[in-house]
């Protein structure tokens, strides 16, 4: 058992990691098993099990490993709001803006808009507080536990491919329910949209001075809007255009970090993950 705990300490992110899987997945297998018919049980409880999977797993590792502070760091991050006004107006706006521009150019080529009046908007403040309740548990882990521990011993480069090739494979048993709207997308447009946001979250996170209010609100809007796309129907034949958006952000940041240098590493110190 010593071993165990010290091969915890001496590898965090790695522990994080599969502990993330090992508990979203116990719920969110037994859930698409369900939606194929293969299993007669689903609960919601299955459902928080594997939203809070990042946020378990990120307390445990810190627990175990006994992190001076770890917790009050990791939580404490929650609550940096000292940054100008331009972020507040960027995560509250920034996926209006982009599905905006995919509806206009969806439009160019002759995809239909639904009559906007068809959706409840005044909905959009409790699905709001709702998504973001959903989405916290997730980032606490992604971006307030692994990515600055990431952060000490890789470029963000690599964090992009590290980070976003492990959150796709995350998101399988998603991609892989029929009830699930993300089962309804093209698996490569699955794979361009995390990959995208993985930049553009990192980005927000260090712009922010590695606040995960911003990155968190960030992530409810994108699933709010998602939301109104889904029950205005044009929830999938808009994502690649969203997508295809999106991914030209995250080129941007990319192509504007390598010119000021920021994607070497530039960590106070090695650690190992």
């Amino acid at each position: 058992m010593s071993n165990l705990f010290s091969t915890i300490k001496r590898h965090p992110v790695v522990a994080f990691y599969i502990l993330a899987f090992a508990i979203t997945w116990l719920g969110w297998v037994p859930q698409a098993l369900y939606g194929r018919g293969l299993s007669s049980y689903n609960s919601p409880l299955l459902n928080v099990i594997g939203g809070s999977g990042p946020t378990l797993a990120a307390v445990i590792v810190i627990l175990l490993i006994k992190e001076k502070g770890g917790l009050r760091q990791l939580f404490g991050a929650l609550f940096k709001l000292r940054v100008s006004l331009v972020w507040y107006v960027f995560v509250f706006s920034f996926w209006f803006v982009v599905d905006a521009i995919a509806l206009g150019i969806g439009a160019v080529f002759g995809q239909k808009i639904p009559p906007l009046d068809q959706f409840a908007w005044l909905s959009l403040f409790p699905i709001f507080f709702f998504v973001l309740l959903q989405n916290v548990w997730e980032e606490i882990g992604w971006r307030g536990f692994a990515l600055p521990r990431l952060q000490r011993s890789f470029s963000n480069l690599k964090i992009y491919l590290i980070m976003g090739l492990l959150w796709i494979l995350w998101h399988l048993p998603l991609m892989l329910n029929p009830t699930s709207p993300m089962s309804h997308i093209p698996w490569y447009g699955t794979v361009i949209s995390i990959l995208s946001a993985t930049v553009i979250y990192t980005w927000l996170y260090e712009r922010t001075n590695g606040s995960l209010f911003f990155v968190i609100v960030y992530h409810a809007m994108s699933n709010t809007v998602a939301y109104v796309l889904l029950q205005l129907g044009i929830f999938e034949s808009s994502h690649l255009i969203i997508d295809g958006i999106t991914a030209v952000f995250a080129i941007a940041i990319i192509l504007f970090s390598i010119r000021d240098g920021s994607l070497k590493f530039s960590g106070p110190q090695k650690l190992d993950t």
